[in-house]
């Protein structure tokens, strides 16, 4: 039985969870600015819970962006230290899919239900995708992830009518005339990471961690910007 450990750290949200042996365990909080402080004590948790150590892992599984520049790092750089010191192989997996996934879980959703995350970038731009569930394991990409302004995030939106529209896109509804009916506030889970991610193991979608790379759709100077005008 494949022992998978999986680690979300993306946006305001940080999760973990592990899976072995036909059982699941999952931590997950919505603290802000937390993710240093919890992330270790959390894969501590599960791994404590389950009897199990770090070498004992098969795979992990992680999202690697688009999101928080620092919290992909958070994540990122906890998940090399793990997967260096026991040549674990990592399978990366987007934010944006995970999303769908987590929100296809808590409502529940039918096979083939479309789904548009939507992560709010600052900046007057949006992170969004499109998405079609087609089980917990399998979320087909419809529109890649994609940085865009608020028109052209819009634009895809009406693409695709039944959808619905999850994520932190409030500013982006709020300045249109979405309805709310079709959105919900969703941020990523890890427990719905387990089941990509093993999908992704058996497709040999594994990868040496130093050979993958984070996502941030838009350039590390503009975080470095802000960075600078916080310190300011």
């Amino acid at each position: 039985m494949t022992a998978l450990l999986t680690i979300d750290t993306s946006t305001p949200a940080c999760s973990v969870a592990l899976q072995v042996r036909g059982r699941s365990m999952n931590r997950y909080s919505e603290e802000p600015r937390s993710h240093t402080r919890l992330i270790v004590s959390m894969i501590n948790e599960v791994l404590s819970e389950a009897q199990l150590s770090v070498s004992q892992l098969d795979a992990i599984g992680v999202t690697v962006g688009p999101g928080s520049f620092t919290g992909l790092r958070i994540g990122f750089a906890t998940v090399q230290g793990l997967a260096f010191a026991a040549d674990i192989p990592v399978v990366p997996v987007s934010t944006l899919q995970l999303m769908a996934a987590t929100y296809g879980r808590l409502a529940d959703v039918p096979a083939g239900t479309t789904v548009v995350p939507v992560l709010d970038a600052r900046m007057a731009e949006f992170n969004c995708a499109v998405y079609r569930i087609e089980s917990a394991a399998k979320v087909t990409v419809l529109e890649p992830d994609q940085l865009l302004s608020a028109a052209q995030a819009l634009a895809i939106i009406e693409q695709y009518p039944a959808a619905m529209v999850v994520g932190n896109a409030g500013p982006l509804i709020e300045e249109s005339e979405f309805s709310a009916d079709n959105y919900r506030s969703v941020y990523p889970n890890a427990l719905d990471l387990l089941a990509i991610a093993e999908s992704g193991l058996a497709k040999g979608m594994a990868q040496s961690v130093e050979t993958i790379d984070l996502v941030y759709l838009r350039g590390t100077e503009a975080w470095q910007k802000r960075k600078r005008i916080r310190e300011l």
